[in-house]
């Protein structure tokens, strides 16, 4: 694999300091010893060297986007209570046979703001036509699709393409480029934990833009560096994942590419949704383990306890601390669009 300096903040172009010298992929199991700087101003984390540009789709074989979807049964109360969320806030269809312990999970604050961050906190009346970059298996678009949205995607991998194509008789675009030369304007673009993936995110970002409707919105989730999380574990910290996170964003370094890409910001903030998979996997990368996405360990019941109770900790913290959340949220619109 060849790799490229990137010794300079890809954001800023100012130098960083080597904040984590020497970090494995525990994750999916890619060898080598990989390296993050930091930008001293933002915080924001940068892998130094990186791949080059034509060596990254060997990065992505076992990737999640190459799985096909399993068969679900019913809903457990976590999806039940999750969709009554969902319909209850963001006007979402509302479930059906909710179980009543459902209904009291769906009651606590924690549950509620995961539920809407798993939809990009947006409402089902809100409509258009909506790009998800990055869009996987399609599960997000056949949400939208199904509250009355427009659907278009971006997505690398040919066979996650192909399904999606099938799955939602949708457009899906293997590249920004490709998407730029069919033409088209977008209401809403999303990226989630997206950004983190792309060697050159301002350039991404400034592109995207281009491609907003009048009044349209842009909405990306992406690991939070500086969150609760990434203190405690550090170059064990899930929300690495060398050498694929090539970027990892502060909320300053968020708040700033978006400023640099002609965009202005209506929300940026910090969540806990995923701080329970994160300590989890976190702790065992901690201890040694290796391959942890593709091969999945036996669960720990006193460990899974632990991260339930390590993200009621995180979202107590948000209360002061708005940094602390392992996942940042923004969304944001064009500056000159005169959007509300």
């Amino acid at each position: 694999m060849k790799l490229v300096d990137e010794s300079l903040c890809p954001l800023s172009g100012e130098a960083g300091d080597i904040a984590i010298p020497s970090v494995a992929d525990a994750f999916f199991g890619t060898e080598g010893a990989w390296r993050y700087r930091r930008n001293p101003r933002t915080g924001h984390l940068w892998l130094d060297p990186r791949p080059a540009n034509e060596d990254i789709g060997e990065l992505y074989r076992t990737y999640y986007t190459h799985q096909d979807p399993s068969s679900k049964g019913a809903p457990s109360v976590w999806e039940q209570a999750m969709a009554l969320v969902q319909a209850r806030r963001l006007g979402y269809r509302q479930p059906q046979r909710v179980r009543a312990a459902a209904r009291m999970v769906a009651l606590l604050p924690s549950v509620a703001d995961a539920a809407m961050m798993e939809i990009m906190r947006i409402p089902a009346s809100q409509g258009g036509h909506v790009l998800d970059v990055g869009c996987g298996s399609g599960a997000f678009l056949k949400r939208m699709r199904n509250a009355g949205w427009q659907t278009t995607g971006v997505e690398p991998d040919p066979r996650a393409a192909l399904r999606v194509r099938e799955l939602l008789g949708a457009q899906v675009f293997s590249s920004i480029e490709e998407l730029e030369a069919h033409g088209g304007r977008f209401d809403l673009i999303t990226l989630s934990h997206v950004i983190e993936h792309v060697p050159d995110p301002l350039d991404t970002l400034r592109r995207l833009a281009l491609l907003l409707a009048p009044n349209g919105r842009l909405v990306i989730t992406t690991p939070n560096a500086k969150s609760l999380g990434a203190r405690l574990f550090g170059a064990h910290w899930r929300g690495l994942e060398p050498p694929r996170h090539f970027n990892v964003f502060s909320p300053e370094s968020m708040g700033e590419a978006m400023q640099r890409a002609g965009l202005t910001i209506e929300q940026l903030s910090t969540h806990a949704r995923l701080a329970r998979g994160i300590f989890y996997l976190s702790v065992l990368a901690r201890r040694g383990q290796r391959e942890l996405e593709s091969r999945r360990p036996r669960q720990s019941k006193i460990l899974t306890f632990a991260g339930y109770l390590f993200q009621m900790i995180e979202a107590a913290a948000l209360r002061i601390f708005s940094w602390a959340g392992e996942e940042i949220y923004c969304r944001a619109r064009l500056t000159t669009s005169g959007g509300s």
